[in-house]
């Protein structure tokens, strides 16, 4: 399934950084079910303080924090980009309690029926009220459980200077899908302007017991050429691997663009949206309170480094011997989609998480929650694709096939397909709601016509291996037919 991020038109931004400079003494900061406290701050060890908001006032701090409201029309992407359910508004955010508060409500407004809030550090008007280049950012926040709360604590660039999203960049982190209320996810977009982004991140599990509905600290560490997630001062995931390449370039910026310019931050609690597959909450679990206890900026004491080159991954050889081949080097055992296909028709049989992951298997899926209906089968070496309704996403329709990927080998994709007239089809190789829905290979879009045509292309895999990654051909946003055959995976030596 394709994850999109919370997409926004990135205006130039420019103007003075506003920082907010405090130095308190020390108390211990704990995590659990009750608001902290206590108002002195504790670094962490190797860092200072350098912006924070522990919002101790009546109301939001315009100093520190703007409005956006409405739905994301202003920028040319209604819904936000993301098919997002809320009009977000002023009044849905408050402080009491020594928390800020963004609070969801059912409730009609300018054609929504949902209201909620969304906050950052910039103007539309281009002020910059913070922005930052490295350091730890972190924040202490509350969220509820319910289907379709989508809640994100993030950074966007204040510039374009490496092109639009997601060229220059976006850190998520924070999500949460309020369904899944055990987990909290980290991800970190870049690559091409749209659809040529990649994503790479993470999934957090609580120890048992412990939900989003508990306060908890979620913390980024952001260095030259290294981005660290951490829950509770407990770091699951971190990477070096990312490019930025802008529209119509040959070679990518230097490295380590485009996490080598100022970002601002951003919390916000969206409702539905694509991010968990359209789901919306029954009207009983609103209104519903995203609880932010505080938020902080670190700088390191020490100097940053600098001259920071690109990791060159490296192979992971035991577990890529350990990898079966259909011929001794095709990792696709049904190239002719002719054996076992299974079928569903709802979002969740999209995520490994929920679909019995047969790894031999193709899987077909037409996602009536993105207004999929389509049906397949088997014709000569391949498989015909009938699709009455294309639905509102690429993944709207689907054949998905699971194999190995080992990190630091390239690979070569290779199939044949034709159309009942011309039209496009997307590809990608990644991982699932697991491995923070990565994008391993860049996204292909061939152009098909009615003659059948041979397509290859070639990928590194620079992420961590991943035993079950999904190889998607992408079939939605058209109605005209697709067959597809002869599909093979093997590695190549580039």
């Amino acid at each position: 399934m394709k994850h999109y991020s919370r997409n926004i038109i990135l205006g130039t931004v420019a103007g003075a950084l506003v920082a907010s400079i405090i130095f308190m003494g020390c108390n211990e900061i704990k995590n659990g079910s009750t608001k902290s406290k206590s108002s002195k701050v504790q670094a962490p060890k190797g860092w200072h303080l350098v912006w924070n908001d522990e919002f101790s006032g009546k109301e939001v701090d315009t100093t520190k924090w703007d409005f956006q409201i409405g739905t994301g029309s202003q920028y040319g992407l209604e819904g936000w980009g993301n098919n997002e359910l809320q009009y977000y508004r002023k009044e849905n955010a408050s402080v009491k309690d020594g928390n800020l508060v963004l609070e969801a409500r059912k409730e009609n407004f300018e054609g929504m029926a949902y209201t909620s809030a969304r906050l950052r550090t910039v103007k539309d008007d281009g002020t910059e009220l913070f922005t930052k280049t490295y350091g730890r950012i972190e924040a202490r926040i509350k969220m509820p459980k319910g289907n379709g709360f989508w809640p994100a604590f993030w950074l966007l660039p204040s510039t374009t200077d490496y092109g639009v999203w997601a060229s220059s960049g976006e850190i998520d982190i924070l999500e949460a899908k309020g369904r899944l209320p055990n987990r909290v996810y980290g991800t970190v977009h870049f690559g091409q302007p749209w659809p040529g982004n990649k994503y790479t991140g993470s999934m957090y599990k609580f120890p048992d017991s412990q939900t989003i509905a508990d306060y908890h600290v979620y913390s980024l560490e952001w260095e030259p050429g290294v981005l660290r997630w951490l829950v509770d001062d407990n770091v699951y995931y971190e990477t070096s691997q990312w490019w930025s390449l802008g529209a119509g370039q040959s070679e990518p910026y230097a490295y380590p663009a485009p996490f080598d310019k100022p970002f601002y931050i951003l919390l916000n609690f969206a409702i539905g949206g694509n991010y968990d597959g359209g789901v919306a909450p029954e009207d009983y679990q609103l209104p519903a309170q995203m609880l932010v206890d505080w938020v902080r900026v670190y700088d390191k004491d020490e100097p940053y480094a600098t001259n920071v080159k690109r990791p060159t991954p490296q192979r992971d050889e035991d577990k890529f011997k350990s990898f079966e081949t259909s011929d001794g080097r095709n990792f696709i055992f049904d190239s002719q989609m002719q054996k076992a296909i299974v079928e569903g028709k709802n979002e969740g049989m999209s995520s490994n998480e929920n679909m019995d992951v047969k790894e031999r298997a193709w899987y077909f899926l037409a996602l009536s929650d993105f207004g999929g209906k389509a049906v397949s089968s088997a014709e000569g070496e391949g498989r015909r694709v009938k699709i009455t309704n294309p639905g509102n996403q690429n993944y709207s329709v689907q054949l998905i096939q699971h194999l190995p990927v080992a990190k630091g080998y390239s690979y070569k994709i290779q199939f044949d397909a034709k159309a009942s007239a011309a039209r496009k089809i997307a590809i990608k190789l990644g991982g699932d709601a697991d491995n923070g829905w990565a994008v391993y290979s860049p996204e292909y879009y061939p152009e098909l016509t009615t003659e059948v045509q041979h397509y290859s292309y070639f990928f590194t895999m620079e992420n961590d291996t991943d035993l079950t990654a999904r190889l998607e051909f992408n079939l939605g946003l058209d109605t005209n037919d697709v067959w597809i055959g002869n599909v093979s995976v093997t590695q190549e030596e580039l």
